[in-house]
């Protein structure tokens, strides 16, 4: 019968003297000097694979794996120490060599002195690493390695517009999510759909600053979806990893390979991830794959940002909002699209608020750390005039996602249009190191300079963006924007005239042509723009705002006054400042007491803000003070005066870098300096700020009731005779450009 113990039986055939001491065999076959070799060896294995692993750039699943294989190799190194032995013949097994013949004592000493020599080693590096920097390490690593741009999925399914905006939805998607992830720089959407296809990937790499670059092919079949996906490092070419996912078409099973690509990319890159991460990569925003379906197209469409798009992308979030209600970054996009559709003139305020108000407090209700509802709550309170809130909103959003370009660029605009233009660079560098291509955020960047007066930097800028995408409004617009600042309304036409062959259709552009041609003295060239403005935007604030300078330099009184009263009582949106003109009118045309009250009334309704104890001052209504302080003084309320100039006043000097004279307040300064009776301190800033070539509107500034103190001035006179030989001077300039095609009505 054989032995239920074969070892103990194999030492009692060999009559063994040991045979009763089966630890003594291990001892005599060095069992135990091969066990204690091999852990030490598979540390000092480890130990190498810890420092040579993230310098290759392998995945983390590579040390798991080399793990494994030791463990694995570990029985099998102590079976073979156990069955064979080592001799001058070669290896063979124990049982075959006479007792006399054995050399495993011999063999013993041999590993003892190997192990002495590995302990010795593991020893100088464990020491070593000890010494090392890590945190340096550490840091180039996240700097360098942990960085990644992943490139629009290609769609292999059939070639129709919607199985496009679904690839290039889910690849939208996967960024949004990575972006999250860690301390991973990954390069936003808008900067990866602007490569040149022709790019090889070390040259990716190079421009958008990432060591890797996933590419992917989307197809989709009936209820099949199929995603292929690879990792590649930029200087090798090399593949680190590749998948495919064949998976039956559902939110869940998107949101899982969704998952899946983030973890194996955050471990390739060697980015913790940490508990609300992996909470974020186990949620499900919707299991409503037809709610995904419009979101996800309604997402691509939003970022073509014409009028058109983005009111059928609104269509389409709110439509996926019905499917879904408890989906919260629809709402979120619902609340999104809608500013922009505010912010580019498609839609009013009411209309805005009547969407984004419901669609950001559900977004926050359903989920109280995203990120974007926090960006988006920002920019209602914003909208409200509530500054301190949107601020602390905005930066709540940033705290959830410090990297999100999306958030990023919301507050950057935030922080230029509310006048703080050098802390707005700072945010919209950060957001530019994350989306290096977007002409938004090249856009916001020059303006911001702009307003410090750095007009070289907006033209740089406004270059950058003709580059990256002649297409795109940004780099007509900031050009134009850039000239007018220095005084140039030939060049500023000239490609106002360029950005209407991208943008034909904003009565905006037409309106200030209009003004512009009739500030020159070509008014029969300007009627044409003015004509076309009111065909396709009538009774927009901008339309009639534009009308109302236009007609006033023409000497139109009551026609110019019917025009302030109609935009005032339709209660139209404070479009481009239009609210300070339209009261300005009204309080200019007030005569008797009644009417300077009612006058009074109108500022009052429009900005409570200036009627307070301690008036709030900011850049869209610090005009409106200067405005009112002077109907104050009409009306007899000197003290209520002196304290809206003197705030008016010390906020300028507080906040307005010296000797800029933007286009958003104008020489304002000129007149608080009359309001406070330092006419020869006003005659001066006026001198300086034609000299520094503000001209814009310059003849409603001038004609204002409130220079009249100084309007016989001769230093006065003389600025009036600069202004008006600098637009015949222009005036012949713009004729002799030549013929500029479509949109050039000179002729």
């Amino acid at each position: 019968m054989p032995s239920r113990w074969p070892v103990l039986a194999i030492l009692k055939e060999k009559g063994d003297p040991m045979a009763g001491s089966f630890i003594q065999e291990l001892k005599r076959r060095n069992v135990f000097r091969v066990a204690a070799i091999y852990v030490v060896v598979s540390w000092l294995l480890l130990q190498i694979g810890d420092v040579m692993f993230p310098a290759l750039l392998l995945p983390e699943w590579t040390t798991t794996m080399l793990v494994a294989f030791l463990l694995l190799g570990f029985p099998v190194a102590i079976i073979f120490a156990w069955a064979y032995e080592i001799t001058p013949d070669g290896v063979l097994r124990t049982q075959d060599v006479p007792e006399e013949q054995s050399i495993a004592s011999d063999t013993g000493q041999k590993i003892n002195r190997l192990i002495i020599g590995v302990l010795a080693i593991a020893v100088i590096v464990l020491v070593s690493r000890n010494f090392v920097d890590e945190p340096n390490s550490s840091s180039t690593a996240q700097a360098v390695g942990q960085s990644i741009a992943v490139l629009p999925f290609k769609n292999q399914s059939a070639s129709t517009e919607n199985a496009e905006f679904f690839a290039a939805g889910l690849h939208d998607e996967l960024l949004t999510v990575l972006s999250k992830l860690g301390e991973m720089k990954v390069i936003s959407r808008t900067s990866v759909e602007r490569l040149d296809p022709g790019l090889s990937i070390p040259e990716i790499g190079e421009l958008l600053g990432v060591v890797t670059v996933l590419e992917g092919q989307v197809q989709r079949v009936g209820d099949r979806l199929r995603i292929n996906v690879q990792l590649i490092d930029v200087t090798t070419e090399g593949h680190l990893w590749a998948n495919i996912y064949d998976r039956e078409l559902t939110a869940e099973n998107i949101f899982e390979v969704q998952s899946d690509i983030a973890r194996t990319i955050s471990g390739a890159l060697h980015a913790e991830l940490s508990d609300s991460d992996e909470k974020l990569l186990n949620e499900i925003p919707t299991a409503n794959i037809v709610a995904l379906e419009h979101y996800l197209l309604g997402k691509q469409l939003w970022g073509r940002s014409s009028w058109s798009a983005l009111r059928s992308a609104s269509d389409y979030f709110e439509k996926a909002v019905e499917l879904d209600p408890e989906f919260a970054q629809a709402w979120a996009a619902l609340a999104g699209v809608t500013i922009q559709m505010l912010q580019t003139g498609a839609i009013a305020k009411r209309q805005y608020l009547d969407v984004a108000e419901p669609a950001v407090s559900r977004a926050l209700e359903l989920n109280g750390i995203l990120s974007e509802a926090h960006a988006e709550l920002g920019n209602l309170l914003w909208t409200k005039g509530k500054l301190v809130e949107a601020e602390s909103a905005f930066a709540e959003a940033l705290r959830l996602n410090p990297d999100l370009p999306d958030s990023l660029l919301a507050y950057g605009t935030f922080l230029r249009s509310t006048n703080r233009p050098a802390e707005a660079i700072a945010v919209l560098e950060r957001a530019l190191a994350n989306d290096p291509l977007s002409p938004l955020i090249i856009f916001d960047l020059g303006k911001a300079e702009m307003y410090l007066g750095r007009v070289e930097n907006t033209l740089a800028y406004a270059a950058r963006n003709l580059e990256i995408d002649p297409s795109s409004v940004h780099g007509y617009v900031a050009n134009m924007q850039g000239y007018l600042v220095l005084g140039r309304f030939d060049l500023a036409m000239s490609w106002m005239i360029k950005l209407m062959t991208v943008d034909p259709v904003d009565f905006e552009n037409w309106a200030y042509m209009a003004i512009w041609l009739e500030l020159i003295g070509l008014p029969d060239v300007s009627r044409k723009y003015l004509e076309r403005a009111y065909e396709l935007g009538p009774e927009e604030p901008v339309v009639l705002k534009c009308d109302l300078q236009i007609r006033s330099k023409q000497g139109k009184k009551d026609e110019v006054s019917e025009i302030a009263r109609r935009a005032i009582d339709a209660r139209l949106d404070d479009r481009w400042y239009s609210n300070r003109i339209f009261l300005r009118q009204i309080r200019d045309d007030a005569t008797s007491d009644d009417e300077l009250t009612e006058s009074s009334n109108l500022y009052r309704n429009r900005h409570p803000e200036l009627f307070e104890s301690s008036p709030t001052i900011t850049v869209g209504n610090v005009n409106a003070a200067a405005d009112l302080a002077f109907l104050l003084q009409k009306l007899g309320q000197d003290e209520k005066a002196k304290s809206l100039i003197d705030s008016s006043f010390n906020w300028y000097q507080r906040t307005q870098p010296q000797g800029v004279y933007s286009w958003a307040i104008g020489i304002v300064e000129v007149d608080l300096l009359v309001a406070k009776n330092d006419y020869d301190a006003a005659l001066r800033v006026l001198g300086n700020a034609v000299n520094s070539g503000w001209n814009y509107s310059w003849n409603w500034y001038i004609d204002s009731p409130n220079l009249d103190p100084i309007r016989n001035r001769p230093e006065f006179q003389a600025v009036v005779s600069k202004l008006q030989n600098d637009m015949k001077t222009q005036r012949e300039a713009y004729l002799a450009l030549p013929d500029m095609g479509e949109f050039d009505l000179r002729n």
